[in-house]
């Protein structure tokens, strides 16, 4: 909706191939007719218009690839069906390329048991108070901090809170030691891997942030709760998220995308494991962050897939069942041609669960 965005995307992309519009989503009617033009949809909102878009494209029969997951995404797979839509949900970093290789792993082996997602994007060049810039919406990130993280343990869904769960995890060089808590990032996962005994997704962070975002949350600075200030009510939150919307965009761009995913289970009668791994750096030439890159690659890869053809199918239907094997590997070949790389890594030595 911004007009100067829209301008230096064209300037960016310079082909002619390129043209913009605006269309407001809840305009549902000029929204269906919209989608109706595309072969495929490639859809980047924020949360909050996501289901908007997501109904429109099932009731216009598209075809679209979602950078965002919500759970309701999941309800519309009958009306998809019925309208030979074809939905992709939570297809850009993590949820996305994470529980795809994650997938893609667990076929790898004759049993998968546990699984493990690292994720997180970090600042080069870390500034106080918190250590953190902003690489997506301000939204997505307090629902990461401030909802309960389903996970799986002994194969149940169970719910932990965020800040309870902070560890230490290390990267390779130059990234060495972080932190690292679980957030509610398996998404389709919940759906697709249930067979799991245990099954996780954490953010990273620099060491040092969630001990301070904790602070804050105890100090009741996220509460929703309406304040009376001098005459007027005011949520915490909403102050909070103003303030953080400020610090959280200091210091330069350049940022770093870490990603590790673990794979455990059996291969043959051995017990094995597959680690996929990923440090992908800001692009100073382009200026585009690696956040951006890593998400909107994969989207973007993703999107042509099925523009050509390529993947199949109707209804709701989660990145890491769309892509069989062949596929991840052409994703991971599109990836690192755009220098985006991750290392794959098996060892079918004995692994203790």
């Amino acid at each position: 909706m911004n007009p100067e965005r829209l301008a230096r995307t064209r300037r960016m992309t310079a082909t002619k191939k390129l043209t913009t519009d605006v269309v407001d989503v809840k305009d549902t009617k000029r929204l269906v007719s919209f989608l109706r033009e595309f072969d495929v949809v490639a859809s980047a909102l924020p949360h909050g218009v996501v289901n908007l878009a997501n109904r429109a494209a099932v009731a216009a029969g598209a075809k679209m690839v979602d950078i965002a997951f919500e759970d309701e995404q999941m309800l519309l797979a009958a009306a998809a069906k019925k309208s030979g839509a074809l939905l992709i949900p939570g297809c850009g970093l993590a949820p996305g390329l994470a529980g795809i290789l994650l997938a893609n792993g667990a076929r790898l082996l004759d049993e998968a048991v546990e699984g493990h997602i690292f994720v997180g994007g970090l600042p080069q060049h870390p500034k106080p108070p918190l250590g953190y810039r902003l690489v997506f919406s301000l939204v997505g990130l307090l629902r990461e901090y401030l909802e309960d993280a389903r996970i799986i343990r002994d194969g149940k869904i169970v719910r932990v809170k965020p800040f309870e769960t902070v560890g230490m995890v290390i990267f390779s060089t130059p990234i060495g030691k972080c932190e690292a808590f679980c957030t509610d990032g398996l998404a389709t996962l919940l759906y697709t891997m249930k067979e799991m005994k245990i099954l996780d997704e954490k953010t990273v962070r620099w060491p040092g942030h969630a001990e301070k975002i904790r602070f804050l949350m105890e100090m009741g600075l996220f509460s929703r709760e309406k304040l009376n200030l001098d005459g007027a009510a005011v949520s915490p939150i909403d102050v909070s998220s103003e303030l953080l919307s400020k610090v959280l965009s200091l210091g330069p761009p350049e940022d770093v995308t870490v990603m590790r995913v673990e794979v455990v289970g059996r291969k043959g009668p051995a017990r094995a494991s597959i680690t996929y791994e990923m440090i992908d750096f800001y692009d100073r030439k382009k200026k585009v962050t690696s956040m951006g890159k890593t998400t909107g690659f994969t989207c973007s890869i993703v999107t042509r897939m099925v523009g050509r053809g390529e993947v199949h199918g109707i209804g709701v239907v989660p990145p890491e069942v769309a892509l069989n094997t062949k596929l991840v590997q052409k994703l991971h070949s599109e990836l690192q041609s755009k220098g985006v790389k991750i290392t794959e890594n098996q060892n079918f030595a004995s692994v203790r669960f």
